[in-house]
């Protein structure tokens, strides 16, 4: 493979071939150090107290209902329809949580 435009980065001689290894190499080392610095900023704010995730369509009140009006014989389906959220939502909180 040449590139027409710049032929010093003739890719079907040893050397364009070394120097496409090279910049491979030194792209793969920087996706590393990416993940790196991005799973200790993740860390960082779990250690603040951070919240990852989307928020709980129902609060805290809501899901204890939905869970006790579940262990109490009521469908999912229709505990979605009363909080306006899918059934699977709720069937989701399970009768314990």
């Amino acid at each position: 493979m040449k590139v027409l435009d710049k032929p010093h980065l003739d890719l079907t001689t040893p050397l364009g071939r070394g120097f496409l290894a090279f910049l491979s190499a030194m792209a793969e080392d920087e996706r590393q150090r990416i993940v790196k610095r991005a799973s200790a900023g993740r860390k960082a704010a779990r250690e603040r107290g951070a919240c990852f995730g989307r928020k709980p369509t129902l609060s805290a009140e809501q899901q204890a209902d939905a869970r006790r009006r579940l262990a109490g014989g009521e469908s999912a389906r229709s505990l979605g329809r009363i909080y306006r959220v899918s059934h699977t939502t709720i069937a989701r909180l399970g009768p314990t949580g």
